[in-house]
């Protein structure tokens, strides 16, 4: 194995606001249809991903911790089963089929694995991952799924290269390694110092195989 690449789920490799408005509508119901618009109109407002605001907005409004998990759980559901669509970046699946045989790509992911193969199979993206890891606990978990990965492959942190779409969560524990970021900047917040910065997975792809061509 000679280069590693890490990706991240949820707004990278399955696009798509229907799962994080089902779970808003379990939070806050009607009204979420409106905040969520106001949130992609305005650039984001601020917060990485529609899950911070929802974790913000159920604080202010003071919902109770047994109505977000249930909210939550229902969204994956609803994620797992087809009910909130999302799809998979244009020319993703292409990329992961031509990639050379020493790239190795993995899925990693906070959210349970149960129920994220059908999923995959729905984007097209099923067998074209060598790992799905799930639970992740990002980011404070992240630097053991790093470790564990360049370690089972005795390569150093530059060889690695992880995608995402939230710095702190999937990028930056790389980055304080040396590896290698490719950030999907929704909103041009501008955060962090990637190695890579698109607005979408899609202007980033010739990146990523020019990196692990190199």
């Amino acid at each position: 194995m000679r280069r590693i690449v890490v990706l991240d789920f949820d707004g990278t490799v399955a696009v798509g606001d229907e799962p994080v408005l089902a779970y808003f509508r379990g939070v806050a119901g009607p009204e979420a249809d409106d905040v969520l618009a106001r949130w992609v109109v305005t650039g984001g407002a601020g917060y990485r991903d529609g899950y911070g605001l929802v974790a913000d907005w159920a604080a202010a409004h003071e919902v109770a911790e047994e109505v977000r998990s249930a909210a939550y759980a229902a969204s994956r559901a609803a994620l797992h089963d087809g009910t909130a669509a999302v799809r998979a970046p244009e020319g993703l699946a292409d990329l992961l089929r031509r990639r050379p045989d020493d790239v190795r790509c993995v899925l990693v992911t906070n959210a349970p694995v149960q129920g994220i193969e059908p999923v995959l199979a729905r984007l097209g993206l099923d067998g074209l991952l060598d790992e799905v890891v799930g639970d992740a606990r990002k980011p404070d978990g992240m630097p053991a799924v790093l470790e564990r990965l360049l370690g089972e492959a005795a390569l150093p942190a530059d060889a690695l290269l992880s995608v995402g779409d939230v710095w702190r969560n999937d990028l930056e524990p790389a980055a304080a390694i040396g590896a290698a970021t490719a950030f999907i900047d929704r909103f041009g917040a501008d955060e962090g110092a990637p190695t890579f910065r698109g607005r979408t997975l899609e202007e980033l792809l010739p990146d990523l195989e020019r990196w692990w061509t190199a």
